[in-house]
């Protein structure tokens, strides 16, 4: 969908607001679809390692699909079509991996490293998109996007760091201590 350069000074001198609402949009729908798989994919990974990890990402997999149908909801003033669920395909650079499954700290400390970065960048995306949108009634989406951004890095970095407690293999556990039910 090549445009050329007369055409979009033409649109938009015509139509400012709906060229840039579908650009907007486009990126968008770009960032939050590559940052589901992301999330998607580190859910399944995660699973073998703490399931609790594991759902965390699902859960930010799925805000990060709320704040596409919100944007689109506001930029479109309609419910969007039905969209596919991200792909199947792994995000890039997961070819490199030793195995699908994670299965130690240090690789989960890993993953959770690369879904704060992620989030980082999203925050960025977002606040630049803030800064250069000409698009009106978005102001308050986006701050909310951008506030939500840095709660979740908040949240993923407080995670990574109390990862020590989250899993402990059970060897680690008093012998005292696993048991339930001391008249057992």
């Amino acid at each position: 969908m090549g445009i050329s350069s007369r055409e979009l000074g033409r649109a938009v001198g015509e139509h400012p607001e709906v060229l840039l609402a579908e650009d907007l949009l486009r990126l968008a729908r770009d960032h939050e679809h590559r940052l589901q798989v992301a999330y998607r994919w580190r859910a399944l990974r995660l699973l073998t390692f703490h399931a609790g990890l594991s759902r965390l990402m699902q859960a930010l997999g799925e805000e990060s699909r709320q704040r596409l149908l919100a944007l689109n909801e506001v930029l479109t003033g309609r419910a969007p079509e039905a969209w596919a669920m991200p792909g199947g395909s792994p995000p890039p650079g997961a070819e490199g991996l030793g195995h699908f499954f994670i299965l130690d700290e240090t690789t989960a400390r890993q993953a959770l490293r690369c879904s704060l970065l992620e989030e980082g960048r999203t925050r960025r995306f977002y606040d630049r998109v803030r800064r250069g949108s000409a698009a009106s009634g978005l102001d308050l989406l986006l701050d909310t996007f951008i506030e939500q951004a840095r709660a979740h890095c908040r949240l993923l970095e407080e995670t990574r760091q109390g990862l020590n407690a989250l899993h402990r293999p059970l060897g680690s556990v008093a012998p005292h201590r696993r048991r339930r039910n001391p008249d057992a």
